[in-house]
């Protein structure tokens, strides 16, 4: 005995879309070599070298955690000395 098709079942999940990799060449798309990582400036900036192209490219990730842990506690002193 055979289903109707109107009965069969069908996959309704798609796979999840891969997101786009930060270490990847922008240029080829294939993964790049760390280089430089630094965090003087406030931010995190890390440096890659992409060994196909012969690029590097400088990725930005943000606030860096010691200026946000930084940024935090004063916030904690201002309170704390407003409140007495």
């Amino acid at each position: 005995m055979t289903w109707p098709s109107c009965l069969t079942l069908k996959p309704r999940r798609r796979p999840a879309a891969a997101e786009p990799s930060l270490t990847a060449c922008p240029d080829c798309g294939r993964d790049m070599d760390l280089i430089e990582k630094t965090t003087m400036t406030g931010s995190d900036r890390r440096t890659y070298r992409c060994e196909h192209c012969g690029e590097e490219h400088v990725v930005n990730f943000g606030p860096a955690l010691w200026k946000i842990l930084s940024d935090a506690r004063e916030a904690d002193d201002k309170r704390e000395k407003q409140n007495g």
